[in-house]
C-alpha cells in the first residue's frame, strides 16, 4: 500500500512538472516568435479592470510613421507616454489598471506634425478593454513667416 501512495505521489509531482515546463516553454515562444512590426500582444486577466490601447500613425500619404510617442491622460491625472510607434507606424500599450470609472484620453504628439484626430477621448466604465486609436498626422505649414516679413517691408 506504501508504495502505491509514493508511486501516485510521484505520478503526480511529474504531472505537475511537465505542465510547468510547458507553461515556460510557450511563454518564451511568444515572447521570442513576435516578428518586427507586428503588434506585441500583452498578457493581462480579463477580471482585471484596466486597458489596452493599440493602433497606427499613418502620414497624409498612407505611409506609416516611425518612432511617435502616444500618450494617455486620466481625468485628474497628467499624461504619460504609454506607446511609441514601430517601423510600419504600429503601437501598442502595455496593460494599464484603471481602479473604476474614468474618462481617458490618448493623443500622438511630435514636434512639427498635427494629427486627425486631435485625441482619442472616451469614458472607460469597468472590466477590461481594449481601444483602437489611429491617427493620420499632417506637416504643421508655417504661416507666420509672411506675416513678419509683410510687416518688416511696412
Amino acid at each position: 500500500m506504501k508504495s502505491q501512495g509514493r508511486l501516485l505521489l510521484f505520478i503526480i509531482l511529474i504531472a505537475d512538472l511537465i505542465i510547468v515546463l510547458a507553461v515556460v516553454g510557450l511563454r518564451l515562444v511568444k515572447s521570442q516568435g513576435s516578428s518586427r512590426g507586428a503588434i506585441q500582444t500583452t498578457t493581462s486577466p480579463q477580471a482585471t479592470p484596466g486597458l489596452v490601447v493599440y493602433g497606427s500613425v499613418r502620414g497624409a500619404d498612407g505611409r506609416g510613421l516611425e518612432n511617435v510617442p502616444i500618450y494617455r491622460s486620466y481625468a485628474v491625472y497628467q499624461g504619460v507616454q504609454i506607446a511609441q510607434t514601430d517601423g510600419a507606424g504600429y503601437y501598442q500599450s502595455d496593460f494599464y489598471s484603471i481602479p473604476g470609472d474614468e474618462m481617458v484620453t490618448v493623443w500622438a504628439e511630435l514636434p512639427g506634425l498635427q494629427f486627425s484626430p486631435e485625441n482619442c477621448y472616451w469614458r472607460h466604465y469597468s472590466g477590461f478593454e481594449m481601444k483602437t486609436c489611429n491617427f493620420t498626422a499632417y506637416i504643421i505649414k508655417q504661416m507666420y513667416l509672411p506675416l513678419i516679413a509683410k510687416t518688416l517691408k511696412k
